[in-house]
C-alpha cells in the first residue's frame, strides 16, 4: 500500500504554534481583560490599529468561549488579556506596523 501524501498545504497559523510574537488590534474598540475570559473584569480600551507584543497565549477555559484563544499584552504599563477575535497576529513587529498602517 502507498504512503498517503496531502494535496494541498494549508499556511501555518502563527498564533497556534507560537510564532506570533506581536498583534494588532483589529476591532475598532477592544476590552483588555484581566482574565483571558469575556466575562472577566475590563482593564482597559484599545483602538483599531494598536501594535502590541505578545507575552503570553492561552485558551479561555470558560464553558460558554472555550477553544478561544487570548493573548496577555501590556499598555500604557497595564497588563491584561485581548481576544483573537479582536486582533490579527504576526511574527515580527515590523509585519504588525505594516499591517496597522494599512488599516488607517
Amino acid at each position: 500500500m502507498a504512503a498517503c501524501k496531502p494535496r494541498i498545504r494549508l499556511p501555518e497559523d502563527g498564533s497556534i504554534t507560537g510564532s506570533a510574537k506581536w498583534l494588532v488590534i483589529s476591532s475598532l474598540y477592544c476590552q483588555m481583560k484581566a482574565e483571558p475570559a469575556s466575562a472577566s473584569l475590563d482593564k482597559g480600551i484599545l483602538r483599531k490599529g494598536t501594535v502590541l507584543k505578545i507575552e503570553e497565549s492561552r485558551f479561555s477555559t470558560a464553558e460558554n468561549e472555550q477553544g478561544t484563544l487570548w493573548f496577555k499584552v501590556q499598555n500604557a504599563g497595564q497588563s491584561g488579556w485581548v481576544s483573537i477575535r479582536d486582533a490579527h497576529t504576526y511574527p515580527t513587529e515590523t509585519q504588525a506596523r505594516n499591517a496597522a498602517r494599512r488599516m488607517e
